[in-house]
């Protein structure tokens, strides 16, 4: 078995080079990280990462610490903040070797710098276990909005449009193709999507920042996420499912399945699409949408909030019922 190389070592030569000089990151010479001041104060999100859970053993590391990056920076994107620094904790197992530590902190290093606004890593901690590779970030960041808060799931308003970024069901159907559980024929790009699926672009942050009520992320499942926000907000959602913005790919698994409206409910419970949900008021949709597409940001209205309470699906004009799972559900069993 190959031997563990020397602590600092590892943190010279892979973790290091990913703190951009930060100042306040000491090098990660020292036991603590110093953030800078923000006016109104900071913001953190932390998700992590389970081999068998999240990836699967074969995926390429750099792919896998993107998906992480990924997993947390579509939170701060859709709360309209932008993030200032992140800490990494990755327990690696034994039985891989080293050297591949080097390509996940590739795939990190890449994503933080590129897709995160050159976001410095500040601190962290690197173990070895017996077990899966597990890893986790934590990524600070700093609102936008004018009030210097976040934009919360509680503050959806009856009349409010609701509208989606990007599109969904991808992440889902490359999945079932890479468990062997669906025919890839026609869903290649999909496949691909689900190594490490996009959240939309730094800058949607301060578009939703600027002009949303409420807004989440729905990487648990589009119908769960809507779910928390109308529960938050004490107020109905109401989805008009025929809305809700497919790729071309998904759009060929659509019409492909029989009953479509039940090959459509599990793309909007699929999950893992990080992509943002915001509730927007009338007087705010034009520019809020305006400014989207100038950023060739796809933006789509799914549906309405309305006085009430809970989620109300339609497709073409009838209301559905709700599926069973709606999403992501954390399970002890």
């Amino acid at each position: 078995m190959e031997p563990a190389p020397p602590e600092f070592d590892l943190i010279a030569q892979l973790w290091a080079p990913l703190t951009l000089g930060a100042p306040g990151a000491f090098g990660l010479k020292d036991d603590v990280a110093q953030l800078s001041s923000a006016p109104f104060g900071h913001v953190v999100t932390c998700d992590q990462i389970i081999e068998n859970t999240h990836f699967l053993p074969s995926d390429p590391l750099d792919w896998v610490a993107k998906r992480l990056v990924r997993r947390n920076l579509s939170d701060l994107i859709a709360k309209g903040c932008k993030p200032s620094g992140a800490f990494l904790s990755v327990a690696w197992p034994k039985s891989r070797p080293y050297a591949h530590l080097a390509d996940f902190a590739a795939g990190l290093g890449q994503d933080l710098a590129e897709l995160c606004g050159a976001c410095p890593l500040l601190g962290g901690d690197t173990s070895t276990t017996h077990g899966p590779l597990v890893a986790s970030l934590t990524l600070v960041g700093v609102p936008l909005s004018a009030a210097g808060q976040p934009i919360l799931r509680s503050g959806a308003q009856a009349g409010d449009l609701i509208f989606l970024t990007g599109t969904i069901g991808d992440p889902f159907l490359g999945l079932q193709v890479r468990l062997g559980l669906m025919d890839g024929q026609g869903l290649e790009g999909a496949v691909s999507i689900a190594l490490a699926p996009s959240p939309p672009p730094l800058a949607v942050a301060a578009i939703i920042a600027a002009h949303a009520n409420a807004s989440i992320d729905i990487s648990d499942g589009l119908l769960a996420d809507a779910g928390h926000v109308a529960a938050a907000s004490g107020r109905a959602l109401e989805l008009d499912l025929e809305r809700v913005p497919l790729s071309a790919e998904a759009r060929v698994f659509l019409d492909r399945a029989q009953p479509p409206v039940e090959a459509l409910l599990s793309l909007v419970t699929g999950g893992d699409d990080y992509q943002a949900l915001t509730c927007v008021a009338p007087a705010e949709a034009e520019a809020f949408a305006s400014k989207m597409k100038a950023l060739g940001v796809q933006i789509t209205q799914i549906g309405v909030c309305r006085d009430g309470q809970g989620l109300n699906l339609f497709f073409q004009g009838e209301r559905l019922d709700l599926p069973v799972r709606t999403g992501w559900q954390f399970s002890g069993a």
